[in-house]
């Protein structure tokens, strides 16, 4: 940069403060109208809510009543700007009052937000407040860091139901979030509070609930918008209901936008146009003076923390970059002059492509790209004509303004870890085949890189690709994938996307060359490797998967998640003195490792080494006490020791996390019976058949029910006989048949009841001879 020029964008910066400080020092300010009243705080973001289909920023197709009651009620800004069209990373944006370049987490499932950071949570939290959040979708779940300064953060995710689907499918509707907010304002809202609800529909796939789905026809992201409304009424309602309004600060917004097919982007994340990045903002306090106000300041995301800490009179965390927005409240026409930034790496990480950055000051807006694009917002909204050659000194201001901002925001950036993420859901994300795509950056240095905007035709297929496979055809995306790698083979997510699909139809000889070109491109991708190991286990070839991942350690490519996958391969084959020693390594290169403790307990408990089992069990509860499993085995071991009720505590704990999980649910139903509750019994028997309905045992335990009331026999026997159906072990089968002889004793059928139980008596007989 220029002399000359540092100097002009030193003297802007000097103005902008200038203009904050001339206003902050004239009357009224806020925390005049604060007075020393604590106000509690609740931040609602909306997924995926781009600003102009909002009734209250000009929609005329949407009805959005509670959104443009709260603009009505307090302070609007019409030039929002996301500092990212990605759900975490800009969440961490959010919560931290940082930009993507100090923040460092780029992406949605390959970071994790650095515990260094000091959240909007742990501001208030360390002010006496109690603090929850209440998230909607998995990208936001508590693995990836932003439940930092949470008492309660109302997140847990089953990824075991989703072996099909994107990471960004798994996910809760409205009105569930809305109603654990509730339940938890009901208890707590009587003291000091802050809560963050996150409502994740208008986000992809766009299914609205009736009567939303027929009120908007071929126009579903309309209509998750308007449902999305209606539960923040309900949630209104209750804050009015309750008389919570007259000491609280109502915080509304969105992460990013939705392009919907503008620039030929069909959602978001691959493009920095206004379309993904331009978000409702709108601020709701109890005083008179502040309603109905509208600025036309552009601000940024980043402003909503300090804005908070400034009204609630709290002090910011001395990293937060985002400005206090309090004095707009009382001169929303000023305009300031600072520049707002924008950035996507997605297409970089992803697909070795260029990644795009943008700053705008209100009327121009400047892409940094490999072919850079200028707009002049003010009579070219959407950003159809590139003024880079007509409009030569602008872009020159703006391309050294923006130099000089990116540079400042990325001074002494932090770092995201993925290695914080345990290894078992690693393991999982890269199956979904989420995370396992990511290109190396460092590889990337000095490389030309492709302009995103030319290969938006590869992305769509791609990711049309994705979602034919997705539902159920194929063959349809396999061809699609095959078609974009003839015209580019050195996509290395179209070849990892190819293996999966391959690997989801279970032909796995066809996956294990996909796969490997993959890594051939990103050479150390060890999501890759877990996923041909998994495929040469799925074949049954265990040595194969092995050897593979022992040649590709050699390389010097070792960490603990490939340790991890060779202890798992080793439990597979049955080999559990091999397994041992690779969970081991695995804890030598990571003692943190929650999942190999977990995994030597299991393999100590099935030898009856309780104490070693209980060791390790304690240690990985103590690393991630929301682990898959860890509770589940815990309520083993506590079983084995003669501690029924602490055994169900755990089985509970595991089910409340994992509503899924059949065999903690069976379990629990085992030891109610055993404790002489039946109905919970029964209750939990009905869970269990609902999590699994392929599970035969619990068809048999209810009917056993049913036999010992003495009521329902014709259901009970329908329930045994469909348990036999399934084809349970046949050490099983004989409670079903002697249940039926029972049964049909009962029903006045003695003929059918000795068949059944000659039955039962013959199959007892070969299991207990060893046949």
């Amino acid at each position: 940069m220029s002399k000359k020029t540092t100097l002009a964008v030193t003297a802007l910066v000097l103005l902008a403060a200038a203009a904050v400080l001339w206003l902050s020092s004239r009357g009224p300010r806020f925390d005049r109208l604060r007075g020393s009243r604590a106000y509690n705080v609740i931040l609602v973001t909306v997924d995926t809510l781009r600003a102009d289909k909002v009734g209250c920023y000009g929609a005329r197709d949407v009805q959005t009543p509670t959104m443009d009651l709260w603009a009505s009620r307090g302070i609007r800004f019409e030039r929002c700007i996301s500092q990212t069209p990605l759900t975490l990373p800009s969440h961490t944006t959010i919560m931290t009052g940082t930009p993507p370049p100090y923040h460092g987490v780029r992406d949605n499932g390959g970071f994790v937000v650095p515990g260094e950071l000091v959240t909007m949570a742990e501001t208030f939290r360390q002010a006496g407040y109690r603090t929850a959040a209440f998230v909607s979708a998995y990208v936001l779940d508590s693995k990836w860091g932003l439940n930092q300064g949470f008492d309660t953060y109302f997140d847990k995710f089953d990824l075991s139901r989703f072996e099909k689907i994107s990471l960004g499918e798994v996910q809760r509707p409205a009105n569930e979030a809305v109603d654990e907010a509730i339940r938890w304002l009901d208890g707590n809202g009587g003291g000091k509070f802050f809560a963050w609800i996150h409502l994740y529909d208008p986000h992809t796939p766009y299914e609205p609930p009736e009567p939303f789905k027929s009120a908007y026809p071929n126009r579903p992201y309309l209509g998750e918008v308007a449902f999305t409304d209606s539960q923040l009424g309900r949630l209104w309602e209750y804050l009015e209901t309750h008389r919570l309004l007259d000491n609280l600060f109502l915080v509304f917004t969105s992460d990013h936008g939705e392009s919907l097919g503008e620039h030929e982007e069909r959602t978001h994340g691959f493009f920095v146009y206004q379309a993904g990045i331009h978000v409702p903002l709108v601020i709701v306090t109890p005083f008179s003076k502040l309603q109905g106000i509208h600025s036309g300041a552009v601000v940024c995301l980043e402003d909503i923390l300090p804005t908070v800490c400034a009204m609630t009179g709290l002090a910011a965390p001395a990293a937060v970059q985002g400005e206090d927005l309090t004095p707009l409240f009382f001169h929303p026409e000023t305009k300031t002059g600072r520049l707002a930034y924008s950035e996507t790496y997605y297409p970089r990480f992803h697909y070795g492509w260029s990644e795009l950055r943008s700053v705008q000051d209100g009327r121009f807006k400047l892409i940094v790209a490999p072919v850079p694009e200028l707009y002049d917002l003010a009579v070219d909204p959407g950003e159809e004509k590139n003024l880079v050659y007509l409009e030569k000194k602008v872009f020159q201001d703006l391309s050294a303004r923006a130099e000089a901002l990116m540079q400042g925001a990325g001074q002494n950036a932090l770092q995201a870890d993925m290695g914080k993420v345990d290894e078992e859901t690693r393991e999982k994300l890269a199956a979904l085949g989420y995370v396992g795509s990511f290109v190396d950056s460092s590889k990337l240095a000095g490389k030309k890189r492709a302009n995103p905007k030319d290969k938006i035709g590869v992305f769509n297929s791609l990711s049309r690709a994705r979602e034919a496979g997705l539902r159920g055809r194929p063959e349809e995306g396999i061809e699609m994938i095959q078609a974009i790698l003839a015209e580019d083979p050195t996509i290395t997510d179209a070849h990892f996307a190819l293996g999966n699909l391959y690997y989801q139809q279970r032909r796995f000889r066809e996956a294990i060359p996909a796969f490997r070109k993959a890594l051939d491109l990103k050479p150390d991708d060890s999501f890759t490797v877990i996923n041909i190991a998994n495929s040469y286990q799925a074949l049954g070839e265990y040595d194969a998967a092995e050897r593979f991942v022992l040649d590709y350690i050699q390389k010097g490519f070792e960490d603990a998640q490939l340790l991890f996958l060779l202890g798992n391969l080793s439990v597979n084959r049955g080999d559990t003195d091999k397994a041992v020693g690779y969970f081991e390594q695995c804890l030598a290169r990571n003692p943190q490792s929650a999942s190999a403790h977990n995994s030597l307990a299991v393999i100590y408990l099935d030898r009856g080494d309780l104490d070693r089992a209980e060791e390790h069990l304690r240690v990985a509860m103590s690393i991630n006490p929301r682990l898959t499993n860890v509770r589940y085995n815990m309520a083993q071991l506590l079983e084995k020791r003669g501690r029924p009720q602490e055994a169900m505590d755990n089985y509970l704990g595991e089910i409340q996390d994992s509503p899924k999980n059949y065999k903690a649910l069976f379990n629990l139903s085992r030891l109610y019976r055993l404790a002489g509750r039946e109905e919970d019994e029964r209750q939990t028997l009905l869970r269990t058949v609902e999590a699994d309905p392929d599970f035969p045992l619990a068809y048999f335990y209810l009917a056993r029910i049913y036999l010992n009331r003495g009521e329902r026999y014709q259901d009970a026997v329908d329930l045994v006989k469909k348990g036999i159906g399934l084809k349970p072990e046949t050490s099983e089968l004989p409670l079903g048949y002697f249940l039926l002889a029972d049964l049909y004793n009962r029903l006045g059928d003695p003929a059918l009841s000795e068949d059944y139980a000659r039955k039962g008596r013959e199959i007892a007989a070969r299991v207990g001879a060893g046949r």
